[in-house]
């Protein structure tokens, strides 16, 4: 790296000032190439030199850009301390503009480890920052990050408002990445509050904005939360339609996790419209790809048990219908019986909800032995400090273990400009 050699030369030197600068622009190198750990030394020793020269600024910077490296290791308690003092620093020398990206990176950090009313308070903080300042494309970015958080905490009317205007933000600058992001997470809000035909719209949009990007990744979220949506309101077939495009969309990537999350959906709604063989090979599916990750096999397979039984009683409910049917054709039908027969409930066909709210499920007398896991995603979109020109961004999934795939998210869009 050409960094690395104007580090050695500035050390040479005794060019403080300049081997600060060559440090923070290593660490930035370093975390675009997600060598994680040889950036959080650069902006560690970037730190140390900002502070023996009292240089107050720069050491707000190194302490942001040690943030986000600390946050891609998940070392997230540090992170937020950074992330504060950096906030801190800013504030003292009335740098609002880093002073939000200081404050929304926290935000992202706290939500990390569920400390979401402190989130909420941080993102607060970066939009109003943003807001006072002119710059819509960073308030777009905290207002969609207050919503994940407030989703969080169930103050889904405050999300949907919040999610609402990050998308008007982004759509009135073309920014159609972040619009699909915001539409997509509103869609997720809706979902929480029963609006379920807002929520399809919202979800369609979305899955349109990354179609049109070529975001393969986005555009399969968006279709897997419009299929949950469009079960809620019993669209069975166009539900069935959406997830397999999902599914193939993050096969195409080679996304195990999103293809597993997607063919257990699937597996559901072809459960509704009584396709169990098809649920079971998709549900089967979804397990093998789990059970490659070691992740939420089990709940796949007793979903996968679930189309195994109403299988089963349907071809029984079947066969007795034909039975009755040929009895009574002969005179020997057993009224009371084909009574009973109709009153049969198929066992739960469980319907993937958003992390958060309660599961809604088909009508039925059996409680399911596991609970739906969480389908609809929710994405915070992290600012990444000092870089006043790329518009390059990232998303983290919130509400499960998909947190995991921040390796493409949050990714430094960082440069010098000290």
């Amino acid at each position: 790296m050409s960094y690395q050699q104007d580090l050695i030369i500035c050390r040479e030197l005794g060019e403080r000032h300049g081997e600060s600068r060559a440090l923070n622009s290593l660490g930035v190198a370093l975390q675009q190439v997600q060598r994680f750990d040889e950036a959080i030394e650069a902006h560690q020793q970037d730190l140390v030199t900002c502070r023996e020269l009292g240089e107050r600024h720069a050491e707000g910077q190194a302490l942001n850009n040690l943030g986000t490296a600390l946050q891609q290791v998940q070392r997230f308690d540090e992170a937020i301390d950074a992330h504060q003092q950096a906030a801190a620093r800013f504030t003292e020398l009335g740098d609002h503009h880093r002073e939000g990206q200081a404050l929304n990176n926290l935000g992202t950090a706290s939500q990390q480890v569920r400390r979401f009313e402190e989130a909420i308070e941080a993102h607060q903080q970066a939009a109003a920052r943003f807001t006072a300042l002119g710059d819509h494309h960073r308030e777009g970015q905290a207002l969609n990050n207050l919503g994940t958080a407030s989703q969080q905490v169930r103050r889904f009317d405050e999300a949907i408002d919040a999610h609402q205007q990050a998308a008007a933000r982004f759509a009135e600058l073309g920014d159609h990445d972040g619009e699909g992001r915001a539409l997509n997470n509103l869609g997720t809000a809706l979902q929480q509050v029963r609006r379920f035909e807002e929520a399809i719209d919202a979800h369609q949009q979305a899955a349109a904005r990354f179609a049109e990007l070529g975001d393969h990744d986005g555009e399969g979220r968006a279709l897997n939360n419009l299929g949950t949506a469009l079960q809620q309101v019993r669209r069975f077939e166009e539900a069935i339609d959406a997830h397999q495009q999902a599914a193939a969309r993050f096969m195409e990537l080679g996304d195990h996790e999103g293809e597993g999350r997607a063919l257990n959906n699937l597996g559901m709604a072809l459960q509704q419209v009584r396709r169990f063989d098809e649920a079971i090979d998709a549900h089967q599916q979804a397990a093998a790809r789990f059970a490659e990750m070691s992740d939420d096999e089990g709940r796949v397979l007793n979903n996968l048990g679930t189309a195994l039984q109403s299988r089963g009683l349907w071809r029984v409910r079947k066969g007795k219908s034909q039975s009755e049917a040929k009895g009574q054709s002969d005179g020997k039908g057993d009224a009371s019986s084909d009574v009973k027969i109709r009153g049969e409930r198929l066992v739960p066909l469980i319907v993937d909800i958003p992390s958060g709210s309660s599961a809604v499920s088909a009508s039925t007398t059996t409680a399911a032995s596991s609970s739906p896991e969480p389908a609809a995603k929710m994405e915070v979109i992290p600012l990444t400090p000092l870089d006043e020109s790329s518009s390059a961004q990232a998303d983290l999934q919130m509400g499960n273990k998909r947190w995991g795939r921040r390796r493409k998210a949050q990714d430094p869009v960082l440069s010098d400009d000290r």
